[in-house]
């Protein structure tokens, strides 16, 4: 035996059981479970062995590899899913596809950095309200709140639920999908329908790489925006590098900026934990799906459940419910019981103090379901490792409560 197998061998032993695929409901309910195992270490270590850690070879191999399953010819990572979205807007300012001041539509329940790049990048966020069955985006109070300054809109896909995006005709429909990885819309995977996708590989997601991010698109110019906004504006990852280095012959083409550019970029750690976490998502995805399946049905008639709207497939990031009475008697109850809990996302951004803080933000018509999100909206842990006992325990904790 070799000493790298001795040492691969070691790994395996320390890590038995991890990811761990099972977990036993007594005990008790996590919004996390550790998500990678010997496999994920061992890719990393062969990065830090081979000296090769900044961007390179694992993260070109990892972009090929999302994109290619989201259906996008071109994949774009970054250091998180906030960045991705950041970078997705830039590039669109960038390229003249959007202009400062253009007014943007973003669901009030979201997070909070699906919000605040609208206006970091010059563009003025406008909230609007979300479909009481879906909890994402609502067509009929986005069209409400349609001027004529609005060019975007920023569909998130909430919780691995798909928003629709049928109803944006003349509108760049931009496609949040951090928590919402292998989730299908009208037979498309989420990121593959608007101009551009942005995920987030942290480490309570779906699938992780720690810390991490991506844009998926098919459009080759934006991409080249965002390699050089992800890398300091230089033209280092474009594909058009040598075009621009003839017409500027006066610079060094290995220090040439082209762009406004941030330093956003992922490591060669992050791109090796994707490509093994990435294999393993078709069997978690289909768990989680069966599993916010089940418990929909099980919740049906204690709590306000979401079941997965016609034409998608739901992801299963986490599992809402939306309590008629006391939610902090319900959380305070649920958390008693080992069942961890936390508030929809930032719930309706509209009321948060950050808001008034957030240039151009406005909220231009009425927005009652992301206030009752607000003030009686709840989710719950969904995880690969869960099964049919952590929907039974969920059941019969929430009917205790009931009474």
């Amino acid at each position: 035996m070799t000493r790298r197998e001795q040492i691969a061998a070691l790994i395996h032993e320390e890590m038995a059981g991890l990811p761990n695929e099972l977990a036993d409901p007594a005990e008790g309910h996590p919004l996390v479970i550790v998500p990678y195992g010997a496999e994920e270490v061992l890719g990393a270590l062969d990065a830090l062995i081979s000296t090769r850690v900044t961007m390179g070879e694992k993260v070109r191999a990892f972009e090929a590899e999302w994109s290619a399953y989201c259906g996008r010819s071109q994949g774009v990572m970054v250091n998180s899913g906030s960045s991705a979205v950041l970078l997705m807007l830039a590039a669109m300012v960038e390229l003249g596809r959007l202009s400062p001041g253009d007014e943007v539509l973003c669901p009030a329940v979201t997070w909070s950095t699906s919000l605040f790049p609208i206006a970091q990048c010059g563009l003025v966020p406008v909230m609007v309200d979300v479909d009481p069955r879906t909890l994402c985006i609502d067509p009929a109070s986005a069209k409400a709140a349609t001027g004529p300054r609005t060019k975007a809109v920023l569909a998130v896909h909430l919780l691995g639920q798909p928003a629709d995006m049928r109803a944006f005709d003349g509108l760049l429909v931009l496609e949040d999908a951090c928590g919402a990885h292998g989730a299908v819309y009208e037979g498309r995977r989420v990121g593959g329908v608007g101009a551009a996708g942005a995920f987030s590989f942290f480490f309570s997601h779906h699938i992780t790489t720690i810390e991490g991010g991506m844009i998926v698109t098919d459009d080759g110019d934006l991409a080249d925006a965002l390699r050089s906004l992800r890398a300091h504006g230089w033209v280092r990852e474009r594909t058009d590098k040598r075009d621009w280095a003839e017409r500027c012959p006066q610079i060094d083409p290995r220090f040439l900026f082209v762009s406004a550019g941030y330093n956003l970029r992922p490591t060669e750690l992050a791109g090796a934990f994707g490509l093994v976490q990435a294999r393993r998502l078709p069997a978690w995805l289909a768990r989680r799906r069966q599993n916010h399946a089940d418990w929909c049905a099980a919740l049906d008639g204690l709590v306000d459940v979401f079941p997965e709207a016609p034409g998608t497939e739901h992801a299963g990031f986490a599992f809402p419910m939306i309590v008629n009475g006391d939610r902090a008697s319900l959380m305070a109850h649920l958390e008693a019981h080992k069942i961890e809990t936390r508030p929809i996302s930032g719930s309706n951004l509209a009321r948060q103090p950050a808001f008034e803080r957030v240039p151009g933000a406005r909220a231009p018509v009425a927005l009652p379901v992301a206030d009752r999100v607000h003030e009686q909206g709840l989710f719950v842990g969904n995880h690969h490792a869960f099964g049919p006992g952590h929907g039974a325990r969920l059941r019969d904790v929430v009917s205790a409560w009931r009474g």
